[in-house]
C-alpha cells in the first residue's frame, strides 16, 4: 500500500479569451474560482498545492499572497496548456509520490472525489487514476511522480491527456458521484450553468443513480425509490403558489435516494451520514426522518414530511392508500405487539401529514 505524499497542481495561466473575462477571480459565492478549486483540494487533505499561473497572473499571486499556495509564473503560457503542466510538474517537491492534475476551469470538482481517487491510489498501486462519470473521463487524474520525467521531457504537441494514453497499462478508470469532473468553464454560459449547479444543496438526478449504483442499490429499490420521488414531487407541486418555499432539488434528491442502504440496519440513518459524507448535509437531513417523523400539526410542511408521507403512500413502485397498507402491515405482524404499536405510530404521523395539506385553503390532497 502507497503512503507517500500527495500534492495538487492547479493551472490558471490562460487568456481565458472564449469566456470574455477573467476565468480565476470569477466568483462562486464569496470566494474566486481560483480559491474555490484550492479550498476543495486543501479540504480533501492536500497540503502540497502549486498554483501555476500566467496571463494576469500578479492579480492571482497578489490575491494568494497570505494562502501557503506556492505560485508558479509560467513566463510561456502563450504556448499553451503544457507548458504550465511541465513548470508544475518541475516544481514538485522530491518527497511527493503522486500529484492531481486540475485546470482552473473545471472548478467544482467534489472533495469526495479527490478522497476516493486518493484512497484508491493507496490501495492499487497503479500509476494513473482518472476519475469517470457514467463512463466518461473527468478531471483531475492523479498522476505517479514516476511519470514526472516523461511529462517533462514531452514535446507538448499531443498534450498531457494523449502522453498519458501511452501508459494505459498503468492506469485505472474510477467511478466517482460527481457530475463536476465533467463540467468546464469556457464561455459565459458555462459559467452560469456552474452557478447554478454551485447554489443547488442536492446531487443532479444523474448524480443520484450514479449514488444507487454505486451502492449496488437492487432494481425494485431503485423503482420503489423513483416512484416516492414522484408522489413527492407531485405533493410539493400541489402546495405552490400556497407560501410554500420548498426545496425541490434537494427533496427530489432525497427521496431518490432514502432508500440508497435499505438492507442495512438504522438505514435512514446511514443513509442521511453518506449523503452528509458525499457533501449534501441537507439532503441527509431529510433522508433522515422518513422512516420516524414527529409531526407538528401547528407548523408549515417540511421536505421531510412530504419525503415521509410519500413512502408511506409507496408499496415499493406502486402507489396505494394509506388504510390499505395500514391493514397489510397490521395483518403481517399482528402477533408482534412491539411492531404493531410502531407501525400505529408511523402511520399516525402519516395522517396528520395529510389533515396539514388538506388544510391549507384551495389545496387538497390528490391522492384520496
Amino acid at each position: 500500500m502507497k503512503k507517500g505524499k500527495i500534492a495538487s497542481i492547479i493551472v490558471a495561466a490562460g487568456y481565458s479569451s472564449r469566456m470574455g473575462s477573467f476565468k480565476p477571480l470569477l466568483k462562486f459565492g464569496t470566494h474566486t474560482v481560483v480559491e474555490t478549486v484550492i479550498n476543495t483540494h486543501r479540504n480533501a487533505g492536500v497540503e502540497d498545492i502549486i498554483l501555476v499561473v500566467g496571463h494576469r497572473g500578479s492579480e492571482i499571486t497578489e490575491r494568494l499572497k497570505h494562502s501557503g499556495v506556492v505560485c508558479v509564473v509560467n513566463e510561456n503560457y502563450s504556448q499553451g496548456m503544457y507548458s504550465s503542466v511541465v513548470k508544475g510538474v518541475e516544481a514538485l517537491d522530491d518527497d511527493i509520490e503522486t500529484f492531481f492534475m486540475q485546470p482552473v476551469d473545471i472548478p467544482l470538482v467534489k472533495k469526495h472525489t479527490l478522497e476516493l481517487l486518493k484512497n484508491k491510489y493507496h490501495e492499487c498501486g497503479t500509476g494513473i487514476l482518472y476519475p469517470t462519470f457514467f463512463g466518461k473521463q473527468g478531471h483531475p487524474p492523479l498522476i505517479d511522480c514516476k511519470y514526472k520525467h516523461a511529462i517533462v521531457n514531452g514535446d507538448g504537441e499531443r498534450g498531457l491527456k494523449r502522453l498519458l494514453e501511452s501508459f494505459s497499462h498503468d492506469a485505472l478508470c474510477v467511478p466517482v458521484l460527481d457530475e463536476a469532473i465533467l463540467m468546464d468553464m469556457d464561455t459565459q454560459e458555462d459559467y452560469e450553468k456552474l452557478l447554478s449547479y454551485f447554489h443547488r444543496d442536492a446531487p443532479s438526478r444523474k448524480e443520484c443513480y450514479a449514488i444507487l449504483n454505486y451502492y449496488n442499490v437492487p432494481d425494485h429499490i431503485v423503482k420503489h425509490c423513483i416512484k416516492v420521488a414522484r408522489i413527492s414531487m407531485d405533493i410539493l407541486n400541489n402546495l405552490k403558489g400556497s407560501g410554500y418555499e420548498l426545496d425541490d432539488a434537494a427533496l427530489e434528491a432525497a427521496a431518490l435516494l432514502h432508500d440508497v442502504v435499505r438492507r442495512e440496519k438504522n438505514h435512514a440513518q446511514t443513509g442521511a451520514m453518506i449523503l452528509k459524507e458525499i457533501g449534501y448535509g441537507y439532503v441527509g437531513h431529510i433522508i433522515s426522518t422518513h422512516t420516524d417523523i414527529e409531526v407538528d400539526e401547528h407548523e408549515k410542511i417540511t421536505e421531510n414530511e412530504i419525503l415521509y408521507l410519500a413512502d408511506k403512500l409507496s408499496k415499493e413502485d406502486q402507489f396505494m392508500l394509506l388504510e390499505e397498507r395500514l391493514q397489510q402491515c397490521l395483518t403481517v405482524y399482528s402477533d408482534d405487539l412491539e411492531a404493531l404499536r410502531k407501525i400505529k405510530k408511523r402511520y399516525d404521523a402519516a395522517e396528520k401529514i395529510m389533515k396539514k395539506i388538506k388544510k391549507i385553503p384551495g389545496k387538497g390532497f390528490m391522492y384520496g
